[in-house]
């Protein structure tokens, strides 16, 4: 028997399915760890077990993360929500996971980072540094990367030499990949495995220092593993790069997923309230309910959800009343309204995201609106710590492979990367305020910091009105292609 306040939804139901939220278990974010590759290659059954667990456990938590991502969220969409089938069954997703993973994303990697050379001499090292990033789009392709580790915590960027010898780096997909580390202190990567799936079918590679081995391709859910070929690793280490999103690989918004959940719930059930409203039952009191049925007003109640009620006699012998009304649930709308915002407010804060729908947010000092951004920043300092930790490793790749071809050299220890975060600024205040504490600004810098013209060519621009004013009338004339004005020359001939 379902108890109060049950009526909505069935809470007690055991032969009903149904899910509140999503919760993960601890093997679907597991690192796979083993004492080295060649031990792993030679006992086959070990790799087919993490393939099994990569593809059952953690292939799942990176499919709910990425529905989660594009506002497909999966909570709200599972189960019977409703015990009556004829009532409004309403599933509304609010997108937060996307949200959050764009702004962070953006504020971080929206405006490409730069790398700097320390040995400024090192031209070259410069020029092959650039040239990589051009053929590969790499602000681009580290935007992509950032916006994985956002919703993953984990991304990873593989590397191979094209058929003309060019340096290729390319993203794959987390639900394609996972890594293999050593089981030592030092934790450091040691293979690879990359599974493709094509027509249902599995295309394993795995990934060593010494070798990249080719697997046989087996169907999905058929995990008999099998070499068929392999060959020598020209980098010299794993060619793989995966980006932590923090220590733990865990999503911007994974923790705060049962308070969307909690969200979409709410929006939904205030949607079916509306709508079932529009459906209410409607009683009449009637003196006989005998005498209504037998004129066809049974047909009329059955199309119209109505209900009948017969008059009867009350305590004082008189007879009631007739009358209609309906029923339907009291809808409290404070509560409900207030019990949303706090839903809102706890996503924001729990995952350090500012609300730029707060009201506040327009007419709070610049010193209030830091405060309301530290949580992001300290996001920030730890998401640059790993980003820097994947690039450094990234051109030591690089790094290792021009040294094996005797090419342009390149020394990562030597590389600084530097990430400038996308946030709007007062620029110009901050301008006034250095001024009027005596500092000096050139007149380059101000022109670089106007948005309305460049630098550079408002300075040519500047050159050639000086150059003009110097000039005499022949001179004049003779920069503007010989022409000379009419009215001047007969100006000159009358004086």
């Amino acid at each position: 028997m379902l108890k109060v306040n049950e009526f909505e939804r069935d809470l007690d139901g055991a032969n009903i399915g149904r899910y509140d939220t999503v919760e993960f278990s601890e093997k679907s974010n597991a690192q796979f760890v083993y004492s080295s590759m060649d031990d792993l290659m030679n006992n086959l059954g070990d790799l087919q077990r993490m393939i099994e667990s990569f593809i059952h456990e953690q292939k799942l938590r990176l499919e709910i993360l990425e529905d989660y991502s594009k506002g497909n969220n999966w909570g709200i969409r599972q189960g019977q929500r409703r015990i009556e089938k004829n009532k409004s069954d309403y599933r509304i997703r609010n997108n937060y996971g996307g949200y959050i993973t764009s702004f962070v994303t953006g504020y971080l990697l929206g405006k490409p980072l730069t790398i700097n050379h320390d040995d400024m001499d090192d031209l070259s090292a410069d020029d092959e540094i650039q040239a990589i990033n051009d053929n590969n789009d790499l602000d681009s392709l580290n935007y992509e990367l950032g916006y994985d580790a956002s919703r993953y915590g984990r991304a990873f960027e593989l590397h191979y030499r094209d058929e003309d010898y060019n340096d290729k780096i390319v993203l794959i997909d987390p639900k394609e990949m996972f890594s293999i580390r050593s089981f030592k202190v030092s934790n450091e990567l040691i293979g690879a495995v990359h599974l493709p799936i094509f027509n249902d079918t599995v295309y394993p590679t795995v990934y060593s220092d010494e070798f990249i081995y080719t697997l046989k391709p087996f169907a999905a859910g058929q995990y008999t593993l099998a070499i068929e070929g392999s060959k020598p690793n020209p980098y010299g280490k794993v060619p793989v790069v995966e980006w932590f999103n923090n220590r733990y690989r865990i999503g911007d918004f994974e923790t705060v997923i049962p308070n969307i959940d909690a969200y979409d719930s709410a929006q939904s059930d205030t949607a079916n309230y509306m709508s079932d409203l529009n459906d209410s039952t409607l009683v009449i009191n009637v003196d006989s309910i005998d005498a209504f049925m037998e004129n066809g007003g049974m047909q009329a109640v059955t199309d119209s959800n109505v209900v009948l009620l017969e008059n009867g006699v009350n305590p004082s012998g008189g007879t009631t009343q007739g009358k209609a009304s309906y029923i339907y649930k009291q809808y409290d709308v404070a509560g409900t309204e207030a019990y949303k915002k706090r839903l809102n407010d706890d996503i924001f804060r729990l995952s350090n995201i500012p609300d730029m729908t707060d009201d506040q947010f327009g007419t709070q000092s610049g010193i209030a609106i830091q405060y309301k951004l530290i949580g992001l920043k300290q996001i920030q300092v730890i998401k640059e710590n790993y980003f820097t930790k994947a690039l450094r490793r990234r051109y030591e790749l690089i790094e290792a492979i021009h040294d094996d071809l005797n090419e342009t050299v390149i020394d990562a220890n030597k590389l600084t990367f530097t990430f400038h975060p996308n946030l709007p600024q007062d620029v110009w205040a901050e301008v006034e305020q250095y001024i009027s504490a005596t500092g000096e600004i050139s007149q380059e810098t101000l022109m670089e910091l106007a948005s309305f013209t460049d630098s550079q060519k408002e300075k040519e621009r500047l050159e050639n009105e000086t150059l003009t004013v110097d000039m005499t009338d022949e001179q004049r004339s003779q920069l503007l292609g010989g022409v000379v004005d009419e009215q001047d020359e007969t100006a000159s001939v009358t004086e």
